[in-house]
């Protein structure tokens, strides 16, 4: 059984809809279901979406075998609406890309910075 290891970054709650988690990996997408272990604690989370932007998706990966969901933002000006824009795309270009992600079992998020497995 071959064991992947992804990185987290920063995450935070949505209330309504959950943990999104900065992930970095060089996978061709993680599909729903997909289980991250963290070898700090043994904690699990499992994946429910990728999260796209509505002002950013064209500037975003798509990869063929992810469950994706779209978070719509709002910007006082057309200068911050690029400047999210520009971020949303430094970060892919490092692998870094978010999920929604429900804990398994407990209530926690993943540290900045803990290493997960993906088996």
């Amino acid at each position: 059984m071959s064991v992947t290891k992804v990185l987290s970054k920063e995450s935070f709650s949505i209330t309504g809809r959950g943990i999104v988690l900065d992930l970095v990996h060089a996978e061709q997408g993680l599909p729903y279901g997909t289980i991250l272990t963290s070898k700090l604690n043994n904690r699990q989370w499992r994946l429910k979406a990728r999260v796209l932007f509505d002002h950013a998706v064209d500037l975003q990966r798509i990869f063929k075998d992810e469950t994706t969901e779209y978070m719509l933002l709002t910007f006082a000006t057309e200068e911050k609406r690029e400047e999210s824009r520009r971020k949303i795309k430094a970060k892919e270009d490092k692998n870094i890309y978010q999920y929604f992600i429900a804990p398994i079992n407990h209530e926690f998020k993943p540290e900045d910075g803990e290493e997960l497995e993906i088996l």
